[in-house]
């Protein structure tokens, strides 16, 4: 597809301004006319619409938690997450709150809340048979609320439109007084749920506390597992017992030392009063001190008196004596020594057999302690529950008695004096950006499935041909029409540009001979530029026959070959212009005579070539005329007949240039039949009006003969608009007036 604004080639991030201006250029009256639309019905709807008055609350909400349990809330707090936050103003605009307002306004008996069905619903119930859904009044009431946050905030403005200025006001405090008083019931109502859950949650947890306080001393007594100082009474006496080992197994060793002492001496010989005990022995010292006394006494008598003297005798008796008792000391020493380690060991002996059994009880006692002390982690683990949940219900019973909430109304709303919709300065605004938009929005609609040829690039991107010319709209023929087409000339429909030009013969032959009468103007420029293209198309086989067509009626293409054929022939050569449009004809300076003679007549061999041919006095220009005073449908056959080739080689011999103006392609098959007979073909488009695929049909058309085609002609081309156009403009535009 080609267009205007995509046929320059620019860099994709550029905008080309001069582009943008050529679209403005060309859809100015559409976007201005669809904005104007826009604009009035807006205003018209300011108008006509009735007024709605908005009145605003402020309400702080608390965010909060007011937990009854540690590990999860029975009533939910609101937390400082804005999900939970927008969750409360959700609630604000629920059916819950809408109810409330509803009953405490009594809005079911109020007229600006009555449901009147419209025709259009009436109209649909009667075709469908069904009864008008209709909106509840909750939804009814709901569509004038407005929930807005204050950023950073937790203040929610409740916004309240209705067409009462005093209603607006009520529902605004009224939705706000709902909102508190249904959260302060849910509350109520999470707390009464909460107790009740606590209150049977305790009951069962009292139950499960005291059996498993009841097992634990079951188990003990069953298993004897008696507690005292921290631990049992058999960890208890085995710890003494062990105590007694020891101070006993000392005892039996201390024993054994001194038997073991004694042994020793005796098996040496030696005298037991060197046992440590008998130096010890109090006994044995005064025995020893006295016999000591004796033996000095004894000695004394000996010396004074014999042996045999009584009171020797009666001395050494004494001596004797003491000795005696000296050694019963001794042996009981070493008797009680020996008595002293039989006990130790017999008290050890019993100590360690006692420990022993004690020890087997404990180890029992160690494996059913494991299981009791599972049952009292257990049971304290349930206390510890239990006195927890009892705390919480006694928190949530005072909580209860609590009649206030957190959330608050910081300011209430008043009544508005000034209507809020509809703001008839911002419906001007709104309409005419709108209008803007839709008609933006249309002109690019019509820009992008544009199809018309309107440039070099397009011509020659699109069909694949050069591009011969491009003639401009002549303006002094031209009506205010968009693509100022010619009238034709002898009352034809295939023009040249305006079609609001004058169809008499004077003013169609002034159209024909423009280029040639007004040769300093850009279309004899146009035309010229065309004559050149042709000759130097081919310079070692120049052209002598051209053939002009279009792809459909109206493109101008005959007013171009008569144009084109007239200043040729003013240049100096000898022209021969042949009509071969024998379907309608357009010789507008023919007169219309029955007796005329014709190119049909010529090609059926009626009359000669030189009887048919015109001359236009003072100038080298000859046309064949087509016939005008019937209709024929061999065309085609009379076109592509031996006569018609024994016609054109017959003319190459007498005239420089001979151009043919045939019928348009597409609709009939006269010019491609033709095509294949002549030198070449040019095809005449209508600038800015002709769609791309006929032209692209056309040329598959005439291509039957490769090679044929020459090139394109862009008639019409508005040279006002074409200087908006970088891509279509040319500097000579301006120069010529």
């Amino acid at each position: 597809m080609q267009n205007s604004l995509a046929s320059n080639a620019m860099p994709e991030d550029s905008i080309n301004l001069r582009l943008v201006f050529q679209f403005l250029r060309n859809y100015w009256s559409l976007i201005l006319g669809i904005t104007g639309l826009v604009t009035v019905l807006g205003i018209t709807f300011s108008i006509l619409a009735a007024p709605k008055y908005t009145a605003v609350t402020s309400v702080y909400i608390e965010t909060r938690a007011s937990n009854v349990v540690d590990v999860k809330a029975v009533l939910s707090g609101f937390g400082s997450d804005d999900k939970l936050l927008k969750s409360q103003i959700e609630i604000i605009g629920s059916n819950a709150v809408a109810k409330r307002v509803i009953e405490e306004h009594d809005l079911k008996n109020s007229p600006l809340f009555k449901l009147e069905p419209s025709k259009l619903s009436e109209i649909l119930s009667k075709i469908t048979g069904e009864p008008p859904v209709a909106p509840s009044l909750e939804q009814r009431v709901l569509n004038g609320l407005t929930v807005n946050l204050n950023r950073n905030t937790t203040v929610v403005d409740l916004s309240y439109q209705a067409h009462s200025p005093e209603m607006a006001a009520e529902l605004a405090n009224g939705f706000a007084e709902a909102y508190l008083a249904d959260r302060l019931a849910t509350k109520y109502e999470a707390i009464r749920q909460a107790s009740e859950w606590l209150s049977v949650r305790l009951s069962e947890l009292g139950v499960k506390v005291r059996a498993s306080e009841q097992a634990v001393e079951q188990f003990r007594s069953e298993y004897n597992l008696q507690v005292a100082g921290g631990g049992t009474i058999s960890e208890k006496q085995i710890a003494t017992l062990n105590q007694q080992l020891v101070f006993a197994r000392t005892k039996t060793a201390e024993a054994q030392a001194r038997v073991d002492q004694i042994e020793k001496v005796r098996v040496r010989g030696g005298s037991t009063s060197s046992f440590a005990d008998a130096a010890q022995s109090a006994v044995i010292t005064q025995l020893r001190a006295k016999a000591s006394e004796v033996a000095r006494k004894e000695a004394a008598l000996t010396v004074k008196y014999s042996h045999k003297h009584p009171a020797v005798v009666s001395v050494r008796s004494q001596l004797a004596d003491l000795n005696q008792q000296i050694e019963k000391e001794l042996q009981r020493i070493v008797d009680t020594a020996q008595n002293e380690l039989a006990v130790a060991k017999r008290r050890e002996a019993s100590i360690s057999d006692s420990l022993d059994q004690l020890r087997d009880v404990t180890n029992t006692e160690n494996h059913a302690q494991v299981y009791l002390r599972e049952l009292i982690r257990e049971a304290a683990a349930n206390r510890t529950l239990y006195e927890s949940f009892l705390a919480r219900l006694k928190e949530t019973q005072e909580f209860e008695k609590m009649d206030s909430v957190s959330s608050r109304i910081l300011s209430r709303a008043e009544v508005p004096s000034n209507a809020s919709f509809p703001n008839k300065r911002l419906f001007l605004v709104v309409s005419v950006v709108l209008g803007l938009i839709f008609g933006t929005v249309l002109a690019l609609i019509l820009e992008i499935f544009d199809n018309t040829l309107k440039s070099k690039e397009d011509v020659e991107g699109r069909i694949g041909l050069p591009l011969f010319s491009q003639i401009p709209l002549l303006d002094e023929f031209a009506s205010s029409s968009r693509f100022g087409s010619f009238f034709s000339f002898l009352g034809g429909n295939n023009t040249h540009g305006s079609r609001g030009a004058k169809s008499d013969a004077a003013s169609n032959k002034a159209i024909n001979e423009f280029a040639s009468s007004n040769p300093l103007s850009h279309y004899a420029e146009s035309i010229r530029a065309l004559r050149s293209r042709v000759k130097f198309t081919r310079l070692d086989d120049p052209i002598k026959t051209l053939l002009i067509t279009s792809a459909i009626p109206g493109e101008g293409k005959s007013t171009v070959s008569r144009n084109l054929a007239h200043y040729a022939a003013k240049a100096g050569e000898r022209v021969l212009f042949i009509d071969a449009d024998m379907r309608r004809q357009l010789s507008a300076d023919t007169p219309k005579d029955a007796n005329e003679k014709n190119l049909a007549d010529v090609l059926m061999g009626d009359v000669t070539v030189a009887d048919a041919i015109r001359h236009e006095e003072g100038s080298k220009f000859y046309y064949l005329p087509a016939p005008s005073h019937r209709e024929l449908w061999e065309t085609a056959e009379l076109l592509s007949s031996k006569a018609m080739k024994t016609l054109l080689e017959g003319a190459r011999k007498s005239f420089d240039l001979i151009i043919i103006d045939s019928p348009p392609t597409i609709p009939l098959i006269d010019s491609r039949v033709l095509s294949h007979i002549v030198d070449g073909t040019v095809l005449v488009v209508s600038w800015n009006h002709t769609d791309g695929g006929l032209v692209e049909q056309a040329k598959e058309l005439l291509d039957q003969t490769p090679g044929k085609t020459l090139g394109v002609v862009l008639n019409s081309f508005d040279v006002s608009k074409a200087r908006l156009n970088r891509h279509q403009a040319s500097y000579g535009y301006g120069y010529y007036k």
